[in-house]
C-alpha cells in the first residue's frame, strides 16, 4: 500500500510541475517583481476610476443644466429689457406731449419736487 501512494504523490507532484509553467498561473515572471507601493498604486487607481468617471458624468451634467438656465435667464433678461425700453419711449412720448400741452403746469410741478427734495436732502445732512 505505501508504494501505491508514493506512485499517487509522484504523480501529483509531477503534474504540479507541469502546471508551473502553465500561462494561466500568476507567477512572477520577471526579476524584478513590482514594488508594493506600485501594486498598491494600481489597485488605487482601478478602484478610483469609476468614481472618477462618475464625477465627470455629473460635472458634464451640471454644466449642461447651469449652460441651459444661463440661456434662459439671458433670453428673458433680453425680453423685458425690449419691454422695459418700450415703456421708457412711451413715458416720454406722454411727457413731451403733456409739456407742449400745459407748459406752465409742468414748470410749477418741477420747481416743487426741485424745492421738495431739496428740503428732504437739508434734513438729512444735519
Amino acid at each position: 500500500m505505501p508504494t501505491k501512494q508514493t506512485d499517487t504523490t509522484a504523480a501529483a507532484n509531477g503534474n504540479v510541475a507541469e502546471q508551473i509553467d502553465h500561462p494561466a498561473i500568476p507567477f512572477p515572471t520577471s526579476d524584478n517583481p513590482p514594488s508594493l507601493a506600485e501594486q498598491a498604486q494600481e489597485k488605487i487607481a482601478e478602484a478610483v476610476k469609476p468614481v472618477a468617471e462618475k464625477i465627470t458624468v455629473l460635472k458634464q451634467q451640471a454644466s449642461s443644466k447651469l449652460n441651459s438656465g444661463a440661456n434662459q435667464a439671458a433670453c428673458k433678461l433680453g425680453e423685458h429689457s425690449e419691454r422695459l425700453y418700450v415703456s421708457q419711449a412711451k413715458l416720454l412720448d406722454t411727457c413731451r406731449v403733456q409739456v407742449r400741452k400745459q407748459p406752465m403746469t409742468m414748470l410749477g410741478i418741477a420747481v416743487a419736487t426741485v424745492v421738495a427734495l431739496g428740503v428732504l436732502v437739508h434734513r438729512q445732512t444735519r
